[in-house]
């Protein structure tokens, strides 16, 4: 635009010389020279304009290169946020995974020890029929022996007291000395057979 006004300039400049070089007339000069000095004018306002327009393009130019530097930034911001929320999944994935297996593991185990308790239990009911049995025994011989043992003494010696009909009478044997036979004999014929 500047360039064409230029030009127009230059033309309207070599047409005043042309007038003034013919002699023309002095009409015909103001004219040329006013439109001349308009045209001054309007190119100065237009150089005026380019230069606002300028100076706003690049204010502009540097509010939007604000901004995207700024929306930038706030990309990288929630880039790393991103990330970390990834990370932080990463590791929660794992530790449900440990926990999952932590889990099948004490299931197993728990089962395992349900198992063994079973077991056990079974094993105590034989064991507990075995001990009745056996309680049954013991207080079924105390009734026919009449004799209180002393569980404290040490091995090999067998202590007690017999409880007969008219006395009680210790009980002290030494088995390493005596044989079983001798040691059962011994303590039957202490019971007295007249049922």
């Amino acid at each position: 635009m500047m360039n064409e006004q230029m030009q127009e300039m230059e033309e309207v400049s070599k047409e005043l010389l042309k007038l003034l070089a013919a002699g023309g007339a002095g009409n015909l000069l103001k004219r040329s020279l006013d439109k001349q000095e308009k045209m001054f004018d309007k190119l100065l306002d237009t150089q005026l304009t380019a230069v606002q327009l300028v100076k706003d393009l690049l204010a502009t130019e540097e509010k939007v290169a604000q901004k995207v530097l700024a929306g930038e930034e706030e990309l990288q911001s929630s880039l790393q946020k991103v990330q970390a929320m990834e990370e932080e999944l990463r590791r929660a994935r794992e530790d449900d995974t440990s926990l999952r297996a932590d889990s099948s593991a004490l299931r197993r185990e728990l089962e395992e020890l349900r198992a063994e308790l079973g077991r056990l239990q079974d094993d105590m009911e034989d064991d507990a029929g075995v001990v009745h049995s056996a309680t049954y025994m013991a207080q079924l011989y105390y009734k026919i022996s009449r004799i209180d043992w002393d569980y404290e003494c040490e091995h090999p010696h067998i202590k007690g007291i017999h409880h007969g009909p008219a006395i009680a009478q210790p009980i002290s044997l030494d088995s390493s000395q005596l044989s079983r036979c001798f040691v059962s004999d011994y303590l039957w014929s202490l019971v007295d057979t007249a049922w």
